[in-house]
């Protein structure tokens, strides 16, 4: 995830959780296959370009659709309807307070015109309900200090403020019905865990438990996406040899390691037909390298088309709908 403030420390996943071993230490595996892929995805290079692009799931078709000039378009996230785009951006109004929150805006893909909808105070993590109905990111308290979720409908009217049960919440993830959102929380310790709570704030509870090891620092799991059954989430975890995918049963039940391998792995999507999109960067690696694997963790097979997205920022593969 992009600017992600999951940097620092290295840190033990929630408690002894089962491993699947089938991953190589260095991944090199056959390209996907691509009768089995569709849709478009939605992406920021990030190396010498800080626009969004959108392009077909060959690679094909490339086409800007955000003109950031010297600043960055990042982070973006597909309407259900694969029309508009929410992205965070360092353009726009906003009162940073030294927290990075910074522009969250909407992109009409076909005619270009964009909407900022945050508040003054700025945004994170920006997520659109798989309903349609409201996007969600994570804003500053109004009344006190800390973070809250903020949720509006998606031309920024109807904001309502989620409360969190922890000091910090970010990384937003929707669950398919949209009625819960999973998130990364602390309590003011660095120590981010994996939460999920229903979209009002009601009823939240903690999956995870990361323990911390030295040197001491922020770190910990950061969750990405639901499975399309709403019975998992695949989250992104500090461990002592960098970065792991693992995943855990949304009621908390059933963490266990999906990649093993040198340097750092993170998820951006997992698709409906039950595979997970992530990459893979080696240590001190610009560009990472795209995969694609079952819910599992087996049948890992590469995406080239997406390693020009340097490492580190976030795609958004929009599948399409079923049927």
């Amino acid at each position: 995830m992009a600017a992600s403030l999951l940097v620092g420390s290295a840190l033990y996943a929630s408690s002894k959780p089962r491993e699947n071993v089938t991953n190589a230490s260095d991944p090199d595996y056959p390209a996907a296959k691509l009768s089995t892929l569709r849709g478009k995805i939605a992406y920021s290079p990030g190396v010498h370009a800080h626009s969004l692009w959108v392009m077909s799931f060959d690679g094909s078709h490339r086409r800007q659709i955000t003109h950031a000039g010297a600043h960055a378009d990042f982070d973006p996230d597909w309407s259900p309807d694969g029309k508009n785009i929410v992205f965070r951006t360092e353009r726009g109004r906003y009162d940073s307070n030294n927290t990075g929150a910074q522009g969250i805006f909407v992109v009409n893909t076909k005619t270009l015109r964009e909407r900022q909808i945050q508040p003054r105070t700025g945004g994170l993590f920006p997520a659109w309900a798989p309903n349609g109905k409201r996007i969600a990111f994570t804003g500053l308290n109004p009344t006190c200090c800390g973070e809250v979720i903020v949720t509006s409908k998606p031309d920024g009217s109807d904001k309502r403020i989620v409360k969190l049960p922890t000091a910090a919440g970010e990384c937003l993830a929707w669950s398919p019905d949209s009625t819960k959102l999973a998130f990364c929380g602390h309590q003011g310790d660095g120590n981010w865990a994996v939460w999920v709570m229903n979209a009002d704030g009601s009823n939240p509870h903690q999956l995870t438990h990361p323990r911390a090891i030295e040197p001491a620092g922020t770190g910990g799991d950061s969750p990405t996406a639901w499975s399309p059954d709403g019975k998992q989430i695949i989250y992104w975890s500090w461990q002592p040899a960098g970065g792991e995918l693992f995943v855990v049963n949304s009621d908390g039940s059933d963490a266990h390691q999906l990649t093993h391998w040198n340097g750092g792995d993170e998820a951006t999507n997992w698709l409906p037909d039950g595979r997970i999109v992530f990459v893979h960067t080696a240590p001190n690696a610009l560009l990472g390298r795209w995969y694609i694997m079952n819910g599992d963790g087996t049948h890992v097979e590469s995406l080239p088309q997406l390693n020009r997205v340097k490492a580190g920022n976030p795609i958004d593969w929009f599948w399409g709908r079923s049927g």
